[in-house]
This record gives C-alpha cells, structure tokens and sequence, in this order.
C-alpha cells in the first residue's frame, strides 16, 4: 500500500526593519517608509497586515507592504 508524501512546508515569511527594507528596495527611503508608519492609521497600511509589532520594534512584512504601495499607486493615478 502507497503512502502520500507529507506536504511540503510552506515557506515562512520574511520580516524587515525600516532599515532593512530600505536596503532591500532602493526606490524606497527610511524617511518614506517611516511616513508611511507614522500615518498607517489614515493611509490603509494598518489594514494591510503589512506591519507587526513587537514591544517597540516594528517589523515590515515586504511583500504585504510593496502591494500596499503598488495598490496606493493606482488609486492615487
């Protein structure tokens, strides 16, 4: 009798700093992200799930946030 083969995991998902995703995506700045973060209850971020905090420290998940942008983009076109 056949077995079926366990599921392959899925891949975990990736958490930055400010500074980080600014490394990471050179379009983006520190200073645009953190407006970003600073206005996140007004501009549809919070909404996203693109941020997460732990105590003080918030951590950006890229792909949720570069949507984020991309979605911002078209609307204000």
């Amino acid at each position: 009798m056949a077995t079926t083969p366990a599921p392959l995991p899925t891949p975990s998902r990736t958490v930055l700093t400010v500074k980080q995703l600014a490394a990471q995506q050179p379009g983006l700045t520190e200073g645009g992200i953190r407006w970003d973060l600073f206005n996140r209850d007004h501009n549809g971020l919070v909404e996203s799930g693109a941020i997460m905090r732990r105590g003080r420290k918030i951590l950006i998940d890229p792909d949720l946030y570069l949507d984020w942008l991309k979605e911002n983009r078209e609307r204000a076109a």
